[in-house]
């Protein structure tokens, strides 16, 4: 079992605001209708939520978001009545909420297509720009993507003139690019961050686009004062983009700034985590303990685990395919171990994930077909969205497979670590965002090689106890010391130092340095 350390890290407070709007596609709380036509209040999924909820306990916040089920959309009424926001239904939330709405057309064109289908792919750098329909494209960017974003730039803009009190705007990921500046437009003065979970790529891939999109995001963007990313080679990729897209823009690679149009944006590494504490009281609670004994019998002399959700991204045929190939390689250990495989289904509404689902399911059954013996099935999948299933039997393993093909972070990466009681080891894609904090406690691989993975599944198996105990507790350690309260942390005290920062002049002529210099002060 890894060495543990304490992880009790407070928040600091935002200073000159006493109001926070939060704005992203997803809410903090979902409404579900039931049976009986009543509706009811869930928590949203993900950390964000988490985090964001304690920086709501300590002042004024409301959470601006579309509506994605038809109990949001029923609700969008209710709110109306009391001035288009409502108070958090749920416990220990002190926030509002303010719920937008589109037509359902509207939002399957910005949902699905433009951020699902183009943003997503491109910027996990696997866009097919051989199969775009470039006219159903444009559509669905004007009559989509940009009305949706100016639905939520409206509401924002409603929430900061609800008081006279200046408040700060947080913005969160890939669905609202161009709402920053759409915001600034009508309130110039107003301190805008924006966090942008998922990979930023390389300006050449953002060239495949039609050049009114990648100008429109580009331009959209910079109308925040702070933009996040997960690492810093995402950061300074977006620094180099608006060098090369933003015409009469100034760039400071040093400085991690971009000025364009009299506007000063700065580009921050902030790597995302988990909440240690929550990820661990989940184990520990009633719910994780009846889970973790379901487990128990299905373990065996070892054990391997990954949990996904199931979308091309992720690379899961090729995690079991290595597995295929490690038993090929090494018959001795037929029978004595075990694939458990916590699989959660996305985005179902679109072809690829759909047919990507097919495929896992396929090849699950075909690995056991070859393998299977009367007491033995080597992958055993459950299919459907059971964190606490998951968290719980992560526990029990002693290798821990996360092999996307790339990744803003992976946060299962994160959570594997501080739960398991095995001295269970990590394999790791290079090519995931955690692989910066990671690579020391883990054994890495390349996820498009098949053969290298299956070495590093049997490495990781093979390993000794010193070994093995020291790089478990290496990532154990590496994640207690940059929780989601770290994370947090460090945007708030750079939105405090803006807040208390004189207004810097533009640059004359941009800094000296190519752009391969490193990048210092970027994250």
């Amino acid at each position: 079992m890894p060495t543990r350390m304490k992880t009790d890290v407070h928040l600091p407070q935002l200073k000159h605001a006493r109001r926070l709007i939060i704005a992203s596609n997803r809410g903090p709380v979902e409404f579900q209708l039931g049976q009986d036509n009543t509706l009811k209040a869930r928590r949203g999924a993900g950390g964000m939520v988490t985090a964001l909820i304690d920086v709501g306990n300590q002042l004024d916040m409301t959470w601006v978001a579309m509506t994605m089920t038809e109990g949001d959309r029923m609700i969008v009424k209710e709110m109306e009545q009391h001035g288009g926001v409502m108070p958090s239904p749920l416990r220990g939330q002190k926030m509002k909420l303010h719920y937008v709405s589109v037509p359902k057309t509207t939002y399957r064109k910005h949902y699905d297509k433009i951020s699902n289908e183009l943003l997503w792919f491109l910027q996990h750098y696997m866009y097919d720009p051989v199969q775009s329909n470039m006219r159903q494209l444009q559509d669905a960017w004007e009559n989509g993507y940009c009305e949706a974003n100016q639905a939520i730039a409206d509401a924002v803009v409603d929430e900061i003139e609800r008081e006279d009190s200046m408040p700060v705007v947080m913005l969160h990921d890939y669905h609202l690019y161009l709402v920053s500046s759409l915001i600034r437009k009508v309130h110039p003065s107003i301190v805008i961050q924006q966090f942008i979970h998922i990979p930023w790529p390389d300006v050449r891939c953002w060239h495949f686009l039609p050049s009114n999109i990648t100008q429109a995001i580009y331009s959209g963007l910079v109308g925040n004062d702070i933009v996040g990313f997960q690492t810093e080679r995402d950061a300074r990729n977006f620094l180099e983009g608006a060098r090369t897209l933003l015409e009469g823009a100034v760039v400071d690679f040093e400085e991690g700034a971009v000025w364009w149009q009299g506007h000063r944006t700065q580009a921050r590494a902030y790597p995302i985590s988990i909440s240690v504490h929550e990820e661990r009281r989940v184990v520990k609670s009633a719910p994780g303990k009846r889970a973790a004994e379901e487990m128990k019998s299905l373990l065996n002399e070892f054990t391997i685990m990954r949990t996904d959700r199931i979308e091309p991204t992720k690379n899961i045929l090729r995690g079991f395919q290595a597995y295929d190939y490690m038993l090929e390689e090494h018959p001795e250990l037929i029978g004595r171990v075990n694939f458990l495989a916590f699989l959660v289904p996305s985005r179902q509404s679109l072809p690829i994930y759909r047919r990507t689902t097919v495929e896992v399911q396929a090849i699950v059954e075909e690995i056991n077909q070859k393998y299977s013996t009367d007491d033995w099935t080597p992958i055993r999948a459950f299919y459907g969205n059971d964190r606490v299933r998951a968290l719980a039997a992560m526990q029990f393993y002693d290798v821990l497979l996360v092999n996307p093909i790339i990744d803003g972070m992976n946060l299962v990466a994160k959570e594997g670590p501080v739960v398991n009681q095995r001295d269970g080891v990590l394999v790791l894609s290079r090519t995931v965002g955690a692989f910066q904090q990671l690579a020391k406690g883990s054994v890495p691989t390349s996820p498009t090689d098949v053969m290298e993975t299956a070495q590093a599944l049997y490495k990781a198996l093979t390993m000794s106890k010193e070994e093995r105990h020291a790089k478990a507790t290496f990532t154990c350690q590496a994640v207690e010391r940059s929780n989601l309260t770290t994370w947090l942390a460090k945007q708030i005290n750079d939105i405090n130092d803006l807040l208390e920062r004189e207004p810097a002049e533009t640059p004359v002529e941009e800094a000296e340095g190519s752009p391969d210099d490193v990048v210092a002060n970027v994250g």
